[in-house]
């Protein structure tokens, strides 16, 4: 854990974690928020994961001003969306004001498990995500970090592990 406390976040820093539905995203998120002091943005769960629930509207409008809103409000943030294949035109968006994709890559079947033992969404959702994402080739050829967000026996990987990826790369 000491190269945690020597690595150095970049004091102006944006990610979004999308992927594989049920992957680790939003798990990873939090960890961010807690750990690091991100504010933490789940663009699915409005108004409850919305540190300034007012930027909704703008989110809708421009993700150009979303993110000039953001940069303005915080230092660290990070926004979770596992967004449909259809929006790629807005992650586009995001990427050119300087947004850093980190892709969640999963073992569909322990992601459907996972998805399925949460509850609460028909697993219908996720089948028609992943066949989505597999059908549009994402996350290619959208630039990002992949990371594996599950472990080869279908639990959640570590988010400090996650985290050397992401900030290594």
């Amino acid at each position: 854990m000491q190269w945690l406390t020597r690595m150095k976040i970049p004091k102006k820093s944006l990610l979004l974690l999308s992927g594989i539905p049920a992957a680790g995203k939003s798990s990873f998120g939090r960890y961010l928020a807690r750990e690091y002091d991100f504010a933490h943005y789940d663009l699915e769960c409005y108004p409850r994961g919305w540190p300034h629930r007012d930027l909704k509207p703008i989110w809708e409008s421009s993700r150009a001003n979303f993110v000039a809103q953001l940069k303005v409000l915080h230092e660290r943030i990070v926004l979770d969306w596992g967004f449909p294949a259809t929006h790629v035109p807005w992650i586009k968006e995001l990427l050119a004001t300087g947004v850093r994709l980190v892709w969640f890559t999963a073992d569909i079947d322990h992601a459907r498990k996972l998805f399925e033992d949460r509850g609460g969404i028909d697993v219908n959702f996720f089948n028609d995500q992943v066949r989505a994402i597999q059908r549009d080739g994402l996350p290619n050829p959208l630039p990002c970090v992949k990371v594996e967000g599950l472990t080869d026996a279908g639990t959640l990987r570590d988010s400090s592990e996650i985290f050397r990826e992401v900030f290594a790369a």
